[in-house]
């Protein structure tokens, strides 16, 4: 599974918030990433003592080792 985190860090605190995207497309534009960051903070759903910090391609892989219930 594939997913794009982007992580905003508290100003006062040093906290950081998450926010995971599945499936990104595969070309991420570095400056709308950062403008779409930007414009959720703008519009409340990041608390605005947050900044965007960074973004990451996050990627991992399952393997089920014991399946009791089928």
């Amino acid at each position: 599974m594939k997913r794009l985190a982007l992580v905003f860090r508290n100003q006062t605190d040093g906290k950081s918030l998450r926010i995971n995207i599945p499936e990104p497309p595969e070309n991420i534009n570095q400056e709308t990433l950062k403008t779409d960051a930007q414009a959720l903070i703008d519009n409340g759903l990041v608390p605005q003592v947050y900044v965007f910090d960074e973004a990451r391609i996050v990627e991992t892989n399952t393997n089920v080792l014991l399946d009791l219930i089928k």
